[in-house]
C-alpha cells in the first residue's frame, strides 16, 4: 500500500483530470498523466489524482473535490466557459441540500401570489336610465288642409316623439397592472474565491447559507435561481464541497464498568466513525485501525488491539485474544491522584488511517495517519470479604 507523503520544496499547483481520487494501483497510476502530486506541511496533506484533489489534516479532517464525469478533464472545462457561481437561491428549508439535483423552477415561496392583483373592482352602472318626453309640437302643422271640408274631417293622427334617454353612461371597466411581491429565499454562498488559473475550488471553502433573503424574481441584480444556473456550473457546485470529520468514541471496560481486583476486563471505544465521502468510483473515509491503552496503574504495559477494541459480553468465557485489550488489575485506585480523585487516569490513543479509492473501495490507498486520544476516569475496586460471626 503506497502511502501519500509530503513533498517538500514544491510548488501547490493542483492539475485536475479525469474522474477518480487516490488511486487504487499504486505504481501504475501514479505514473499516469494527472497522476498524485502530493504537498504537505505540518498539519496538512494534499493531494490530487485525475479530476479529484483531497486533503487531510492531522486534526482528523479530510475532504476532496472533483470536477467528475469522466468526460470532462478539469474544473475549468466542465464550467464549459460559464463563471463559477458565487452565490444562488433556494427555496426556503433548503439548508441540507445546497446543491439539490433537481433544477427545475419552483413556485412562490412564501404563500403569497408571485403577481397581487391590485385593481379595484370593476365599475358598475349607477342607476337606471330616465326617460324624458319630448315637449309637444307648436304652431300650425306643416302639411295641414286650408279649405272647408265638405265631408267628414279625416283627422291625421300625430306621430309620438320617440324619448331620448338621457343618464350616466356605462363605463368601460379597466383594471391596473399587477404588482409583483417579494419573496423570500435561501441564499447559498462560496465562503472563499476559486483559483484564478484552474478555477478549482480553495482547500478551505464551505458553503454559506442565509435563510430569508428577500428578492423579486424580476430584479436585475439578483443572485440565480439554482435551475438558471448552467448544467456545467451546477455539476461544479455539486463536485465542490465533500469533507469528513474523525469522530473519536467513548473509551470504556466491558463487561463491568468499575473493575475489581483480579478481574479480567476489555478496553473498548464506543462510537467512533470515519464517515466515507465522495461520488461514484471516487471515495474517502476514515478508519480505525489500532488502539493503545495506558492503564494508569504504574509499572504497567501499554494494551494494544487491532481497530477499537472488542467489548467483552456479560458471562464471557473467552477473556483473553488478539482482537481483545484485555486487562487485569492488580491495585485498587484508592488513593490514586489522576483527574478525579480515587480513579486511576486511563489515556487510549486510536490510530486512525485516512484512506482514499479510486474504485469504490475495491483497492485504498493511505493518505494519512492520525492519533486521537480518548480518556477515562476508572475506578478499581477490590472484593470486600464481610465476616459474620457464629452464633453460640
Amino acid at each position: 500500500m503506497r502511502r501519500w507523503g509530503p513533498v517538500l520544496g514544491a510548488v501547490a499547483v493542483v492539475v485536475l483530470a479525469a474522474t477518480g481520487t487516490a488511486a487504487g494501483a499504486p505504481s501504475a497510476r501514479a505514473a499516469e498523466a494527472g497522476g498524485a502530486r502530493l504537498l504537505s506541511s505540518s498539519t496538512d496533506v494534499h493531494g490530487s489524482v485525475g479530476a479529484c484533489s483531497l486533503w487531510s489534516s492531522a486534526a482528523g479532517s479530510y475532504g476532496m473535490r472533483c470536477a467528475g464525469g469522466g468526460k470532462y478533464r478539469s474544473f475549468r472545462e466542465l464550467l464549459g466557459g460559464a463563471p463559477v457561481p458565487t452565490c444562488w437561491l433556494l427555496p426556503p428549508g433548503s439548508e441540507g441540500d445546497p446543491t439539490p439535483k433537481d433544477a427545475r423552477p419552483f413556485g412562490s415561496t412564501t404563500g403569497r401570489s408571485l403577481l397581487a392583483a391590485t385593481a379595484g373592482p370593476t365599475a358598475e352602472p349607477t342607476g337606471t336610465p330616465t326617460l324624458v318626453p319630448a315637449p309637444e309640437p307648436t304652431g300650425t302643422p306643416t302639411g295641414t288642409p286650408t279649405g272647408t271640408p265638405t265631408g267628414a274631417v279625416t283627422q291625421t293622427p300625430t306621430e309620438t316623439p320617440t324619448a331620448t334617454p338621457t343618464g350616466t353612461p356605462v363605463p368601460t371597466p379597466t383594471q391596473t397592472t399587477p404588482v409583483e411581491q417579494p419573496e423570500e429565499f435561501l441564499q447559498v454562498c462560496l465562503s472563499s474565491p476559486v483559483n484564478p488559473t484552474t478555477l478549482a475550488p480553495s482547500w478551505d471553502l464551505t458553503f454559506v447559507p442565509t435563510p430569508g433573503v428577500e428578492v423579486l424574481r424580476s430584479s436585475p441584480d439578483r443572485p440565480p435561481f439554482w435551475w438558471e444556473l448552467t448544467p456545467g456550473q451546477r455539476a461544479w457546485l455539486t463536485r465542490a464541497q465533500y469533507s469528513g470529520n474523525i469522530d473519536e468514541g467513548t473509551l470504556t471496560t466491558s463487561p463491568s464498568r468499575t473493575p475489581r481486583i483480579g478481574q479480567t476486563v476489555a478496553f473498548s471505544v464506543q462510537g467512533e466513525e470515519g464517515r466515507p465521502i465522495g461520488e461514484g468510483d471516487a471515495v474517502m473515509e476514515g478508519r480505525l485501525t489500532s488502539l493503545e491503552v495506558r492503564t494508569g496503574e504504574p509499572g504497567r504495559p501499554v494494551v494494544t488491539c487491532p481497530g477499537g477494541g472488542r467489548e467483552l459480553a456479560a458471562g464471557a468465557t473467552e477473556r483473553t485474544g488478539p482482537d481483545l485489550c484485555s486487562f487485569v488489575f492488580r491495585q485498587t485506585s484508592a488513593g490514586q491522584d489522576g483527574r478525579v480523585p480515587d480513579t486511576y487516569a486511563v489515556t487510549g490513543t486510536e490510530v486512525w488511517v485516512i484512506r482514499a479509492s479510486a474504485d469504490r473501495g475495491r483497492t485504498w490507498d493511505e493518505v494519512r495517519e492520525v492519533r486521537r486520544e480518548v480518556r477515562l476516569n476508572l475506578r478499581v475496586t477490590e472484593v470486600q470479604t464481610l465476616v459474620v460471626p457464629l452464633t453460640p
